[in-house]
């Protein structure tokens, strides 16, 4: 009798295998298929604050969509991204189908959010074009609180980078930034 109950659970269990690896797709298939992210991860879908010159710019990610308002030129300026998916090796360079959307996908540890008509494979943290986010903590008030850092990449010819710092609160954004001058420092 245990030997029967032997040879059953052996033959589950050869059984069981089987159809996992009938059901199971490749890793090859997964890898060719590997796409931009789909919305923005949780930590970083918060409306965010800096303090410039006066003026509170307002920055807001939503799972899928960003949006912001922005004092330049003595006028606010407002607009809003939604989030496109598209496979990391595809050009979509000059492609006017999807303007105004934007790509998400990580690089050395930031979450790049891209043109959507600007992305081509390849594209990584710091280069032109690109703006990258990173939550840091930093101390306010004897208590710690989480930060957004931009960091965009401007200029083609110099490599000039501006990293800004935003906060969950306009008291934090001016705290941090009382001057209200252009903050470009990495932390």
């Amino acid at each position: 009798m245990k030997f029967t109950n032997m040879v059953g659970a052996l033959l589950a269990t050869v059984s069981f295998g089987a159809a996992l690896a009938v059901t199971m797709p490749t890793t090859d298939a997964q890898a060719s298929t590997k796409m931009t992210m789909a919305s923005f991860p949780k930590k970083f879908q918060e409306t965010w604050y800096y303090y410039q010159k006066g003026h509170y710019n307002r920055y807001t990610i939503k799972a899928k969509q960003t949006s912001y308002r922005n004092f330049s030129g003595k006028k606010w300026r407002t607009g809003q991204s939604p989030v496109k998916v598209t496979p990391l090796n595809k050009k979509t360079k000059n492609v006017k189908k999807y303007q105004g959307y934007t790509v998400l996908f990580m690089s050395k540890g930031w979450l790049m959010d891209h043109p959507w008509e600007n992305y081509s494979k390849g594209i990584k943290f710091q280069d032109p074009g690109t703006e990258g986010y990173k939550i840091v903590t930093r101390h306010y008030q004897g208590k710690k609180v989480k930060s957004l850092v931009v960091s965009s990449m401007w200029s083609l010819s110099n490599g000039e980078i501006h990293q800004q710092h935003y906060y969950k609160t306009k008291a934090q954004a001016k705290a941090f930034n009382p001057t209200g001058l252009a903050e470009d420092y990495l932390d």
